[in-house]
C-alpha cells in the first residue's frame, strides 16, 4: 500500500509541474505575438514642437526614452523627438513633456527626446523624472531643480540651482560636472557617482552601493555637507 501511495503522490506532483510548465509555455507563446508591437517606442522620423511662450516651469516625465537637454544653436526653444506616444503641452509659462508608460517588457526602441533651450534661459522650476535610458543635461539654470532618475547613465554638466536642488538617482552611473547647487540633497542608489563643482548652503549626500568621487572647488572648510555612505 505504501508503495502505491508514493507512486500516486509523486505522479500527482509530476502532473502538477507539467501543468504549470504548460501554462507558462502557452503564456509566453501568446506574449510573443504581441512583443513585436510592444517592443518599440520609436518611429523613423523626428517630430519638432516649437515652443512659443516664455517658459518658467519645465516638467518632464519619461519612462523609456533617452533624454537630452541642450543649448539651442538658433535661440529657438523647441522639442524634437521620435517617440511614438509623446505629449507636449504649453500652459502659459509652463511646459509639460510626457511619454506614455509602456508594457514592462518593451524596450525603448532607440526613442530619443531632445529639448533645445535658448542660451541664458533661467527657469523658476525644473522637474524631471526618467525611467530607463540615458540622460544628458547641459547648461540648465533654475531656482529649483528636482530630478529623479531611474536606471541608466546620467550626465549633468554646467547645471545650477540657486535656491535648492534634489537629485534622486536609482541604478547606474551619475556624473555631475562643473555644476553649482545651493542646498543640495543627493540620494544615490546603486552605481558610481562623480561630482565636480560648487555647493552652497546646507547639503546632504546619501550614497548607496558603489564608488563615489567628489571634487569641490575651494577649501573644504567653506562647505557644510552631511554624508551617509553605504558600500563601496
Amino acid at each position: 500500500m505504501k508503495s502505491w501511495h508514493y507512486i500516486i503522490k509523486y505522479a500527482a506532483i509530476a502532473l502538477a509541474v507539467l501543468l504549470v510548465v504548460g501554462v507558462l509555455a502557452g503564456f509566453m507563446r501568446l506574449l510573443s505575438y504581441f512583443l513585436p508591437v510592444l517592443s518599440s517606442n520609436a518611429t523613423r522620423e523626428f517630430k519638432t514642437f516649437e515652443i512659443g511662450n516664455e517658459i518658467k516651469v519645465l516638467k518632464i516625465e519619461v519612462h523609456q526614452v533617452d533624454l537630452e537637454i541642450l543649448t539651442a544653436p538658433d535661440a529657438v526653444f523647441r522639442v524634437e523627438s521620435n517617440c511614438k506616444d509623446l505629449t507636449v503641452l504649453e500652459n502659459e509659462n509652463e511646459l509639460f513633456v510626457k511619454d506614455k508608460k509602456r508594457f514592462f517588457l518593451s524596450g525603448n526602441g532607440d526613442a530619443v527626446l531632445r529639448l533645445f533651450i535658448p542660451e541664458g534661459t533661467v527657469f523658476d522650476e525644473v522637474h524631471i523624472s526618467t525611467g530607463a535610458g540615458k540622460t544628458d543635461l547641459e547648461d540648465i539654470r533654475a531656482k529649483v531643480i528636482d530630478v529623479n532618475f531611474g536606471a541608466g547613465k546620467v550626465v549633468m554638466q554646467n547645471v545650477a540651482a540657486t535656491d535648492n536642488a534634489l537629485i534622486d538617482a536609482g541604478v547606474g552611473k551619475l556624473s555631475i560636472r562643473k555644476s553649482h547647487f545651493n542646498n543640495l540633497e543627493l540620494d544615490m542608489g546603486v552605481g558610481d557617482l562623480e561630482f565636480s563643482g560648487t555647493l552652497l548652503g546646507r547639503n546632504a549626500f546619501k550614497l548607496g552601493v558603489g564608488s563615489s568621487q567628489i571634487d569641490l572647488t575651494g577649501s573644504l572648510d567653506d562647505y557644510r555637507i552631511h554624508v551617509e555612505k553605504g558600500i563601496g
